[in-house]
């Protein structure tokens, strides 16, 4: 190598390799300070891009795990409410069975049956006031099924019918319209629930609603003709038609993975289980017009009749009972399942973890053997600059 002055290789090699030193000294200094190996995507493009997929998947996984804990929660909710109107059903039995003894008098059965009157009301309450985030959850709504030939904006004898509802229906199916022009008595019926109104003229642009309360079915009929509409003309119009109804389950659904397919998803079907008419049990619904019809008569009941009576409602009862045992299974079913989910959710959380901190998390055992090493090649390589540095001083000796 000639002597030179201008170019001082050898300092230019310690610079290189202190510069090197310094770089990985600063590098090891962030992984230390920062605790994760890629700091940023230069570090491992690759890992870098593994591990973002694996937060991904991991806040996925989390997430479920809340919403089932929620899952469980609701759950709980339903089972603890379907629990009351358990305990409220064996004692309707336990009244049903008293009330058949012939030994009671007809006062004494009347004040059993203003008990069950009681009974059957809060059965009905205890429903509607179950709910979890404002969801209903044993007395979901029914909806209508528009392919009946009474449906919205359809026109009868110059007649629109429309804003049809169904508040609260039995159970669903179809229902027949009959009238009576005698009587003025619109009527619904299915077989077994029977719904009638008397219907109205009706003038000008004026509209009146035909409501069925005992089955929650109505609608509205609005005149858009400048002549009145005599109910007649309305009954003879609507007379023969029918109206489909189905009863409604709504879903209240939960995602239990951090993919959105099928097999992640955690479906609760809402029940209706009231016994007012609006439920979607028969049995229950049984069970309340029993009660109902039982008050409304008791006064003129026989010895024979208060038998009668109180044992249909026994049958009722006993059948409502199973029917709330059946749903309170199917829930703890549901409740064992989204357990067990959760269980597998944590087990994927913690090894998806596991996973990510080895390619994104400093291994501090190496990083710090690393960082002595980088002290050390600095320190060398700015002693050897150093020396470097004063060799070309041996030229002077060659000028003197």
């Amino acid at each position: 190598m000639p002597t030179v002055i201008n170019t001082n290789l050898a300092s230019l090699y310690a610079q290189n390799n202190l510069s090197n030193a310094q770089n990985n000294l600063a590098q090891s200094v962030m992984r230390l300070s920062s605790g994760l190996r890629i700091n940023s995507a230069k570090d491992d493009a690759a890992g870098l891009a593994i591990s973002q997929n694996m937060q991904a998947q991991i806040n996925g996984v989390d997430q479920s795990r809340r919403n089932l804990n929620d899952a469980v929660n609701l759950l709980q909710v339903a089972d603890t409410s379907l629990s009351t109107i358990h305990e409220m059903l064996l004692r309707i039995k336990q009244l049903a069975t008293q009330g058949y003894d012939g030994s009671q008098s007809g006062a004494q059965r009347t004040n059993i049956v203003d008990e069950l009157v009681q009974l059957n009301t809060e059965i009905n309450n205890t429903a509607v006031r179950s709910k979890f985030n404002g969801n209903s959850l044993i007395s979901s709504a029914n909806t209508i099924d528009t392919t009946g030939t009474i449906k919205n904006a359809t026109t009868f004898g110059g007649m629109t019918v429309s804003n049809m509802n169904v508040l609260s229906a039995v159970k669903g199916g179809t229902y027949n319209a009959t009238y009576v022009a005698a009587t003025n008595i619109l009527t619904l019926t299915n077989g077994t629930s029977i719904g009638s109104v008397e219907l109205s003229n009706t003038v000008l642009n004026s509209s009146q609603v035909i409501s069925f309360d005992n089955l929650g079915i109505s609608f509205t009929v609005t005149n858009p003709t400048g002549d009145t509409i005599t109910n007649d003309t309305l009954g003879a119009a609507l007379d023969g038609d029918t109206l489909k109804v189905t009863a409604g389950s709504a879903a209240i659904t939960f995602q239990a993975g951090a993919d959105v397919q099928s097999e992640n998803l955690v479906t609760y079907d809402t029940i209706n289980v009231r016994s007012n008419g609006s439920g979607t049990d028969s049995q229950m619904t049984n069970l309340g017009s029993q009660i109902t019809t039982m008050a409304s008569s008791a006064s003129g009941y026989t010895s024979a009749q208060w038998a009668s009576a109180f044992n249909t409602l026994g049958g009722y009862v006993d059948t409502s009972i199973n029917y709330i045992s059946d749903k309170r299974s199917a829930i703890g079913a549901l409740s064992n399942r989204v357990s067990y989910i959760i269980t597998n959710l944590e087990s994927q959380s913690t090894n998806l973890k596991s996973s990510k901190s080895a390619i994104l998390d400093t291994d501090f055992a190496a990083e710090t053997a690393r960082l002595t090493k980088g002290q050390i090649m600095q320190q060398a390589a700015t002693a050897m600059l150093a020396q470097a540095n004063q060799m070309p001083n041996v030229v002077l000796s060659l000028l003197k």
